[in-house]
Order: structure tokens, then C-alpha cells, then sequence
């Protein structure tokens, strides 16, 4: 892990490859919990490691499997603010919910096409009223669900058109309530509004295969651009 100043300085970094306590195995997903601790989720080590924000290790949880708690290929994670912990267990095509110190609670969905099911999710981000979006990258689409699993609606097919998705891996809101979407085999980033209509894509030509988007208190945009191991970063801009 690495953390930088807004403008790009390295401040810290923790972790080395392997299988112990505060060592990584192809980390996918990061959240901020609760007093700022540090929430890691590895596809490599099927788990979610827990640090303070100094990196100090607190807690991991989870291992290869499919029964409760257990992932396959633990992807992506977000924090309610009640402090729980929503997994994207890729392998499996479910959502798992912890709370704050690993404890099971809940899972739902299930590998398939229809709404509320869900093929090798990755990207999941809660908006201001508390639902959860997630990336359905198999699907090629977006749906949006409660935040305990009812499915509410869902966006996108497969293609290079305007409001289709080609290998969608990643979302984030502004502060007007729009969501952007990241697409690794179409390497664009898509904006919608909070009803799913397209609005425009971000500085086309800009990607190759983007896999992270994360706005910042300011408003500032932030896309992992992995094409190119950069990030890149927008200022706030104003109503798409």
C-alpha cells in the first residue's frame, strides 16, 4: 500500500508479497472505515486485511471457498456508515457483508443474467441514500441494490455505444449525485446521472484500461489508469 498527498507526493508505504499478516498477495480494493482504519481486500489471498491508518495490521479475515465468509478472489470492498463491510467475491458472484472486525453477517446473490444476480462483480460504492451500486462486470452492467441485497435497477449491455459497457470494473459519484463508470476493454470512463441516462465520456483518448476511480472531500477525480501503472488526476468541474 502507498499513500500520497493530493498533489502526487509519496507519504508512506506498507506491505511486501506474501501470505502473512500485512503482506499482499494482488490487493484489488481499499475503503476508509471508521477512525480512518484501512480496509484491504486481495483477490491473490482471498481476504480483507484491517489497518490503522498508520498500517499497523489489525485483523484479517477469510480464505479460499465458497461457504460463508469464504471467497474467491475477494475483489473489491465498501464501508456503510454503520462501519459494515461489503465484499465483491468475484468467484463466487455474490456480495458478502461483515462488520467492522470480520464478523460474518450476510450474503447475497448469485451467478446469473437476471436482475439481482450477478456475474464476477467487482466495483461497489454506496451513494447518499445509502444503496449499493455495483460494477457487474460479467454482465457488462450496473445495478443498484439496498443495502441489504433487494435489487432496485440496473443499467447497461455489452458494447462500445454510448450507455454500454465493454469489461466495466469501477464506479464513483460526484457531488451532484452523477456516477462515473471505468471500463478496462473499452478504456473510457462513462458519466451518467443518478438515473442512469448517459451524459458524456471523460477526456476521450485519455485511458488504457482503466481499473480505479475515487473522488477526493475537494471534488477532485482520481482514475488508476493501469494501461499506463499512472494515476490520473481531474479538478473539479462544474454540473455535466
Amino acid at each position: 500500500m502507498q499513500k500520497f498527498t493530493p498533489d502526487g507526493v509519496l507519504l508512506t508505504q506498507w506491505g511486501s508479497t506474501g501470505l502473512e499478516n500485512g503482506q499482499f498477495r494482488n490487493p484489488t480494493g481499499i475503503a476508509i472505515g471508521g477512525q480512518g482504519n484501512v480496509y484491504v481486500s486481495e483477490s491473490g489471498n482471498n481476504r480483507v486485511q484491517k489497518f490503522t491508518p498508520d498500517g499497523v495490521w489489525i485483523a484479517s479475515w477469510g480464505e479460499i471457498g465458497k461457504v460463508d465468509g469464504e471467497f474467491r478472489s475477494a475483489m473489491v470492498i465498501a464501508i456503510d456508515d454503520d462501519g459494515k463491510s461489503y465484499v465483491s467475491d468475484w468467484g463466487n458472484s455474490r456480495i458478502q457483508v461483515f462488520d467492522s472486525d470480520g464478523k460474518f453477517l450476510d450474503t447475497w446473490g448469485e451467478r446469473g443474467t437476471d436482475q439481482g444476480q450477478l456475474n464476477s462483480p467487482t466495483g461497489l460504492k454506496f451513494d447518499a441514500n445509502g444503496n449499493l451500486w455495483v460494477v457487474d462486470r460479467g454482465n457488462h452492467r450496473v445495478q443498484k441494490f439496498t443495502s441489504d441485497g433487494s435489487p432496485l435497477t440496473m443499467w447497461g449491455s455489452q458494447g462500445y455505444d454510448d450507455g454500454q459497457f465493454q469489461v466495466p470494473t469501477s464506479i464513483a459519484f460526484d457531488k451532484f449525485g452523477n456516477f462515473y463508470v471505468a471500463e478496462v476493454e473499452g478504456s473510457r470512463v462513462q458519466i451518467f446521472n443518478s438515473a442512469g441516462t448517459f451524459l458524456s465520456e471523460l477526456a476521450p483518448g485519455t485511458f488504457s484500461s482503466p481499473h480505479g476511480l475515487a473522488f477526493d472531500s475537494l471534488g477532485n477525480l482520481y482514475v488508476g489508469n493501469t494501461g499506463s501503472n499512472s494515476v490520473v488526476k481531474f479538478k473539479p468541474v462544474s454540473r455535466p
